[in-house]
């Protein structure tokens, strides 16, 4: 299991933030042609960052969304088609729902596979950070805008940060090219052999992929030799747990450049008491599902 979404279609959306201030998107007129998303998110404990990424891409191209009325002849749209169109109001809720996450046994519920709170607690962070700069993207490319410099040099930072962990010597070879954006199918040793469509890999692009994979083994086998001696010598290497310590990314400053006319983003509280109010006349309008 690893990333669990359920959405619901509204017109109208009030949600509790913090347990104390009620924040409200949308309108209440079922005549109006304003819509809405309210998502539910889960992490499973094997989550990685590449399915939060994928999973927040898959979220906001979702074609679930309608102006009109079920059954009218309308075509259903994603957030970010209606946000790009300009035609009508939207609006994305996020909430975070950890027993998504659970199975029945008996009488009783299980949430064993669920991620502990803390690891979840940064998974949505950067889940929600993760839609709110695709927004700001999509934003900054329909209004032929410049994206703001502090989000250029965040979104470098956190690719080169992922590109430095992906290829670190102590990374598994079989864990070098689970991207998830990338590839959706690997053989036994973690090599991709389809792409994130499932079109099969040429095979020149399977040469090159092998080549890094064999070269990458090495310099894994090679440090952890090297890891051996230093224990054995009492000398336990500082890599593991310096290899987080990194300098931070620039603050994310999305006050000001996520226009709530282009899309109305609501981040709901983590770990906190939770109220919701919603409206919807445009049903059926819940669809689950699991990336």
């Amino acid at each position: 299991m690893s990333v669990s979404i359920v959405v619901q279609r509204f017109r109208q959306c009030k949600l509790l933030l913090n347990e104390e201030q009620w924040v409200t998107v949308g309108e209440e007129d079922n005549n109006s042609s304003s819509c809405g998303l309210l998502a539910y998110i889960s992490f499973g404990s094997s989550t990685t960052q590449s399915q939060v990424e994928a999973a927040a891409q898959t979220l906001l191209n979702l074609p679930v969304l309608t102006t009109g009325l079920w059954g009218d002849s309308s075509s259903t749209q994603s957030i970010l088609s209606l946000a790009t169109a300009s035609t009508s109001s939207c609006s994305l809720v996020i909430v975070p729902q950890a027993n998504l996450i659970s199975k029945v046994k008996g009488k009783t519920i299980q949430y064993h596979g669920q991620i502990d709170k803390d690891s979840g607690e940064q998974l949505y962070d950067y889940f929600c950070s993760c839609i709110q700069g695709l927004l700001l993207e999509a934003q900054c490319e329909a209004r032929s805008e410049e994206l703001p410099e502090w989000y250029i040099k965040r979104k470098r930072f956190l690719e080169q940060q992922q590109s430095k962990k992906s290829h670190s010597p102590s990374t598994p070879p079989e864990d070098i090219f689970r991207d998830d954006l990338k590839y959706s199918e690997w053989d036994e040793r973690g090599i991709p052999t389809t792409d994130s469509e499932g079109n099969a890999l040429t095979k020149s692009a399977m040469k090159k992929l092998n080549k890094m994979y064999e070269s990458h083994k090495k310099k894994y086998f090679k440090w952890k030799e090297d890891e051996q001696q230093r224990c054995d010598n009492g000398n336990a290497s500082e890599q593991t747990t310096s290899s987080m310590a990194t300098d931070a990314p620039p603050v994310e400053q999305w006050d000001g450049c996520l226009d709530e006319t282009f899309c109305h983003f609501v981040k709901g509280s983590f770990g906190k008491r939770q109220g919701l109010e919603f409206s919807s006349d445009m049903g059926p309008f819940v669809h689950s599902f699991t990336v």
